[in-house]
């Protein structure tokens, strides 16, 4: 995934050319954009966190988002956005249920995690030296999330590190979490049309209230398209 993170951003610089971009106070704008995300997930201690997906796996992420906005200065940019998210990832969790007692004793669990997390928000973006070719920004997200969490694979007890076979049994559990998903924004806009624009985007992704107990942050780079309605 680290690779097709820097694949993507490299095709996407590979397409600016010498344009003369320009956004104006009174502009009213579509965008589009999709992407990939490595996301973190929040490492649990107990049987019922890895059942609930924090497995302290690395989830590979694809992720799509649309809004509207509107230019309230030469510089800002205000608007709502809803996202779709895709992730999945898997990891080998050990849990000693008594380690005064039974130290040699262990619950292990070979888990695959996939989320569907979906949102709905808002952003602010700050542009600089509107008047040139290519305009940076920078700006701050935040998005109230919902995730549908499943997790499958394999339980078994371990003694002195080997695996009972009378005591493997299979996965099967979903759950569900809501909350924020926020973070800063790092973009630059590349003029295609006199309407029209190339969007690249890294977004760092934060993660608040229940669904902070399965992801704990994330990096995505993002390219899109954005429309100006008038």
């Amino acid at each position: 995934m680290r690779n097709n993170l820097m694949l993507l951003m490299t095709m996407a610089l590979a397409l600016a050319g010498v344009t003369n971009a320009a956004v104006h106070k009174g502009e009213v704008e579509l965008e589009f954009l999709g992407g990939i995300a490595m996301e973190s997930s929040s490492e649990g201690s107990d049987q019922d966190a890895i059942l609930s997906g924090e497995t302290g796996a690395d989830l590979d992420a694809w992720f799509l988002t649309g809004g509207i906005s509107w230019f309230r200065t030469d510089n800002l940019q205000l608007g709502v956005s809803g996202f779709g998210s895709w992730m999945n990832g898997s990891e080998t969790a050990s849990i000693v249920p008594d380690p005064e007692d039974f130290p040699e004793v262990a619950n292990v669990y070979d888990v695959n995690i996939d989320l569907m997390v979906y949102g709905i928000g808002g952003k602010a973006k700050w542009h600089f030296g509107t008047d040139k070719p290519l305009i940076p920004y920078i700006g701050i997200q935040g998005n109230w999330a919902t995730a549908d969490i499943d997790v499958d694979g394999e339980a078994a007890i371990t003694v002195d590190g080997e695996v009972d076979p009378d005591s493997v049994t299979a996965i099967s559990e979903s759950d569900s979490a809501s909350g924020i998903l926020w973070g800063p924004i790092i973009g630059l806009r590349i003029e295609l049309g006199e309407t029209d624009e190339l969007l690249i985007e890294y977004q760092y992704h934060l993660w608040a209230g229940s669904i902070s107990d399965v992801l704990d942050n994330g990096h995505a780079i993002a390219i899109g398209l954005s429309h100006r309605l008038n």
